[in-house]
């Protein structure tokens, strides 16, 4: 089940759909992702209390139905401590409940409000019979804020039979149909970045650093993939702006590329060069995983939640300073170096098969909610008996 994004997270492709013409609180038709059905709520445009109490009711509702098997509810949304009464309605209708907490939180700089967010937080981290985070950075921060409920570290998975290297696909054809369809040259250089177009994202660093590279490497492109927070969020108007400066600029607008929300990220990065992430704050990003997967040396800014979930730093992929002059440099270093650029994409791209394949992590995923699932059963039906 989900809801519709807020207003400054909707995608092109949100706007197309019919949702926003529903009054908030309505079930929307049902569709279908990868053959499960898939539910939606329509939820108020901005973050507020009324938005909470309506996703919750509907999570209520559909898990109130008739069932003879373990129900299991994983929680995927930012969570908030005002969702402690319904956290505590669904325990009490037989089912397990989890959170995943992927990114590392922002807390206030004042002591007195981290120290209620923190409290707030934990309160309601400990309502959950269990917390799955896929980054080790995470989980020492939950426990250093002191919660007790059981926190399972799970590593992102990959699917490597989406995410390989162009040359390991012979029903591939070579780059030669993406490039086209972007107007890029076969001989020309590509650098990606996977995300939404925001400050968080570090847009901005990476169309600087680009700027120092086109002085001796021309025939750059840069290419994001990824929707244009910057265009549908209103408070991000200015930063959409710098953008399109940075952009102009350059002398080579042209040879920057954004591809909006697409489906077929993995033609996309199979047809780069060079990944750089340039976040400020993140978990274990996929983004950087299914890059190395797809055998493209990856470039890291050091990020609040870095752990050793994205590899080795300079081994399996390469950490760099957070700005502009650092990123160029090593942008130009692997640029200069075939031998360089392959060596560093083989080593990540060995780093993820060996320890990031996706059908690992769905197992543990699938030994975690049979086991929640049945405690949480036998809980129910030992609480109806008394």
């Amino acid at each position: 089940m989900t809801g519709t994004p807020q207003i400054d997270e909707r995608s092109e492709s949100d706007l197309m759909e019919n949702w926003y013409e529903a009054n908030p609180g309505s079930w929307l038709p049902t569709s279908s992702l990868d053959g499960v059905p898939l539910h939606r709520i329509r939820l108020p445009d901005n973050k507020n209390y009324t938005r909470s109490k309506i996703y919750y009711n509907a999570l209520a509702e559909m898990c109130q139905e008739p069932r003879d098997s373990r129900l299991v509810v994983q929680l995927l949304t930012n969570m908030r401590p005002n969702a402690t009464p319904w956290l505590r309605q669904l325990k009490s209708n037989g089912a397990a409940i989890l959170y995943s907490v992927s990114q590392y939180p922002k807390w206030p700089q004042k002591p007195v409000k981290r120290l209620f967010r923190h409290r707030g937080y934990r309160n309601v981290y400990n309502e959950f019979d269990a917390l799955v985070t896929n980054s080790s950075a995470i989980k020492e921060f939950l426990l250093d804020i002191g919660v007790r409920t059981r926190i399972e570290y799970i590593p992102n998975g990959v699917d490597l039979n989406r995410f390989h290297p162009a040359n390991s696909d012979p029903e591939w054809q070579d780059a030669a149909a993406i490039r086209s369809q972007l107007g890029i040259p076969a001989h020309h250089k590509i650098i990606v970045t996977v995300g939404a177009i925001m400050p968080r994202k570090g847009t901005d660093k990476i169309i600087k650093a680009w700027h120092r590279v086109l002085t001796q490497f021309p025939d750059t492109h840069l290419l994001f993939v990824g929707p244009r927070s910057d265009i549908h969020d209103p408070k991000l108007k200015l930063f959409g702006l710098e953008l399109s400066e940075l952009i102009e600029t350059s002398g080579y607008s042209e040879k920057v590329h954004f591809t909006g929300n697409i489906e077929n990220v993995e033609d996309y990065l199979r047809a780069s060069d060079i990944f750089i992430l340039a976040s400020d704050r993140e978990g274990t990003p996929n983004s950087v995983l299914e890059a190395m997967a797809s055998g493209l040396p990856c470039l890291v800014t050091p990020y609040t939640g870095i752990s050793s979930g994205i590899g080795r730093a300079n081994e399996h992929y390469q950490l760099i300073e957070p700005n502009p002059e650092s990123i160029a440099s090593k942008l130009l270093a692997l640029l200069q170096n075939a031998n360089y650029r392959s060596q560093f994409g083989a080593s990540g791209q060995n780093f993820v098969t060996k320890h990031v394949d996706q059908r690992h992590t769905l197992d543990r995923y699938v030994e975690l909610y049979e086991e929640l699932g049945e405690m949480a059963m036998h809980d129910h039906q030992r609480n109806q008996k008394q």
